[in-house]
């Protein structure tokens, strides 16, 4: 048996923070690329866009994104990947589930390694767009922190499979 707990800090829109709770709450529910055995969304941890330290927080989480996407790279990079031709060639196993890990944060599907997602959007990023919006009303917007976990045995195995990569043949 494996488990995981992870914290995501997801964008919401609402006139309050029980509203955002729901939509978070259902969004888990409902997405069949994650599932998790609890949410715990930390009410001291909410940010209204209204207060100090909102995007602060957002761009630590978008950092965390970039940071994760990187690492993935380079790791990408460690298995002999380092053209786009090579993606032609790409073994299935460890190399395609890191190339489909970052597939995932640059399309917008959530998942376990997302640090941010912007909720609004459907996006692990805050184009000027979504920016300006929040800043015209900034009340009808939240951050939350969840932290989420899995006790079950059939996690996504893709993190223990990054801690012993092998290099291409």
């Amino acid at each position: 048996m494996t488990s995981l707990t992870v914290t995501h800090r997801l964008l919401v829109d609402g006139p309050d923070l029980a509203t955002c709770r729901q939509r978070v709450e259902r969004f888990f529910a409902r997405t069949i690329l994650v599932k998790y055995d609890t949410l715990r969304i930390a009410p001291e941890r909410a940010f209204v866009a209204t207060e100090p330290g909102f995007w602060q927080e957002v761009e630590e989480g978008l950092a965390a994104n970039r940071a994760t996407v990187a690492a993935l790279l380079d790791e990408l990079k460690g298995t002999g990947t380092t053209a786009l031709d090579d993606l032609a060639t790409l073994p299935q196993g460890y190399a395609s589930k890191t190339l489909h890990t970052v597939a995932h944060i640059m399309d917008g599907f959530i998942g376990i390694d997302s640090h941010f997602y912007n909720l609004c959007a459907d996006s692990h990023w805050l184009s000027d767009r979504e920016r300006r919006r929040i800043e015209a009303d900034p009340a009808g917007h939240w951050l939350l922190h969840v932290e989420a976990t899995s006790a079950s045995g059939d996690v996504d195995q893709v993190p223990t499979l990054r801690t012993q990569p092998t290099a291409r043949e």
